[in-house]
C-alpha cells in the first residue's frame, strides 16, 4: 500500500551506494545515484538495490529510502572483479523481482541490464541513467577487464528501454548515432553542496581529482607542472585518486624533478575532504580526454575554483564554456600555458570564479530533480 502523497514507486539499481555513518561517496555514478535517490525520495517511494560491502553489510534505511544490499561482501572497485560483479547482478535481479515498482533505473554498465530485466518481469518502466558510451573503447580505456563492459553495453543498448536518460547532449548524441530508435532524454548530473569554508593556499596550487588511468592524461599535468615551476618554483599540485598508472606517474615526476611539487594523495575517503582540497586550491585541472559529463569540473565551479580542462565536448557542455580555460587535448605545453595564465592573473581568476558561481546554480538538486521527475512521470504515465 502506498504512503499518502507518494506518486511513484521507484527502484534504483546502482553498483555502489554510500554507507557507514559518513555516507562517503567514491565515484561519479555513485554520486549521481545517491543525489537523485535522495531528491526523489522526498516525494516518492524509493528502494535502492546495491552491493553488499564492508560499509554496507546489511540492509539499511537512508533518509526515506530503503537500501537492499545484494550479493557477496566485496570492496569498492573501479575495474575488474568480474565474478563479484556477476554475483551482484544476479542477486540484485532476484531482489528486484520481490518489488512492485512503477519504474526501475540502472545507473552504470552492470546495472543497466539488471534494471531492464527487472522492469520487464514486473511490468514497470525501464530506464538507464547513461554517463558515456564506450562501445569499441572498453579494452583500450581500462584493459582486458573491459571485455565485460563491452559485452554488457552492447547488450544494454540493443534493448528497447522506455527511456535512456543521458547526463549530457554529447552522450545522447553518441547513443543516437548508433541506436537512433532509442528514446533518449538529457538530464545533467545533480551537483549540490555547500562550499567548504576554507581559504586559498598561500602559495600557487593546483588540484586534480581523477582515476590514474591512461585516458585521464595525468602525465600531461605532471609535464605541465615541470614547465610552470620555472615561474612558480613553489607550485604545489595535489592529485587525488588511485589507479594502475600510479607508479609510472610517480616515476615521471621523479624523472622531471618535480616530485617535491606533485603530491599523490591517493584515495580520499570523505567527499567533503576532496571538496576542501579543491576549494583551497588556486586552480582545478582536468586533463582527461574521455568524459561523459565532467562532474568534478562543476564541483570545482561550486567551490569557487576556476578550472583548466581539455577542450572536449562534454566538459565544454557541462561548464557552459564559462568559469575556466580550455587547452588542446593531449597538448601538455598548451596546458602549461593556460595554467600559468590563470595562476598569474588575479583579475582573470576573479572573473572566472564569478562566472562559475552562476553556472553552478543550474545543477542544484531542485532544478535537476524536477527534470528527472518529469521524465519519470512521462514513462510511467502518472501525473506529478
Amino acid at each position: 500500500m502506498r504512503k499518502q502523497g507518494v506518486h511513484m514507486r521507484i527502484c534504483i539499481v546502482t553498483e555502489y551506494f554510500p554507507g557507514g555513518e559518513e555516507l562517503n561517496i567514491r565515484g561519479g555514478a555513485e554520486a549521481c545515484a545517491f543525489n537523485e535517490a535522495l531528491k526523489l525520495s522526498e516525494k516518492h517511494e524509493v528502494t535502492v538495490l546495491t552491493s553488499r560491502t564492508p560499509e554496507n553489510p546489511e540492509n539499511y534505511r537512508c533518509g526515506n529510502m530503503e537500501v537492499i544490499c545484494c550479493g557477496p561482501v566485496r570492496s569498492y572497485v573501479q575495474a575488474g572483479s568480474i565474478t563479484g560483479r556477476l554475483s551482484f547482478m544476479l542477486s540484485a535481479y532476484r531482489e528486484g523481482l520481490k518489488l512492485d515498482p512503477d519504474a526501475v533505473i540502472g545507473y552504470n554498465f552492470i546495472t543497466h541490464p539488471v534494471a531492464w530485466m527487472i522492469a520487464g518481469k514486473r511490468n514497470a518502466a525501464a530506464l538507464a541513467r547513461y554517463h558515456d558510451v564506450w562501445i569499441g573503447e572498453w579494452v583500450r580505456n581500462i584493459g582486458v577487464s573491459g571485455i565485460l563492459g563491452e559485452l554488457l553495453e552492447r547488450y544494454t543498448l540493443s534493448r528497447r528501454f522506455d527511456r535512456i536518460v543521458a547526463v549530457s547532449e554529447y552522450t545522447a548524441g553518441k547513443i543516437l548515432e548508433r541506436y537512433p530508435w532509442q528514446q533518449v532524454s538529457v538530464v545533467h548530473n545533480m551537483v549540490d553542496f555547500r562550499t567548504p569554508p576554507v581559504r586559498k593556499t598561500s602559495t600557487p596550487s593546483i588540484a586534480c581529482v581523477s582515476r590514474l588511468v591512461e585516458y585521464k592524461r595525468i602525465q600531461d599535468l605532471i609535464r605541465a607542472v615541470s614547465v610552470i615551476r620555472e615561474k612558480f618554483p613553489d607550485i604545489r599540485c595535489r592529485i587525488i585518486g588511485t589507479g594502475p598508472l600510479e607508479e609510472r606517474l610517480r616515476g615521471l615526476a621523479r624523472e622531471l624533478a618535480v616530485e617535491d611539487n606533485v603530491e599523490f594523495m591517493g584515495f580520499v575517503e570523505k567527499h567533503a575532504d576532496v571538496l576542501e582540497v579543491i576549494a583551497e586550491s588556486w586552480v582545478f585541472c582536468l586533463p582527461s580526454v574521455v568524459e561523459g559529463f565532467g562532474i568534478v569540473v562543476v564541483e570545482a565551479m561550486g567551490c569557487g575554483t576556476p578550472f583548466v580542462a581539455a577542450r572536449i565536448p562534454p566538459v565544454m557542455e557541462s561548464s557552459q564554456e564559462k568559469g575556466g580555460l580550455f587547452f588542446e587535448p593531449g597538448n601538455w605545453r598548451d596546458l602549461a600555458e593556460k595554467l600559468e595564465l590563470l595562476l598569474s592573473s588575479g583579475e582573470l581568476h576573479e572573473r572566472l570564479s564569478s562566472e562559475a558561481a552562476d553556472v553552478f546554480r543550474d545543477y542544484s538538486a531542485d532544478s535537476i530533480g524536477r527534470k528527472l521527475e518529469r521524465v519519470l512521470t512521462e514513462v510511467t504515465g502518472r501525473d506529478e
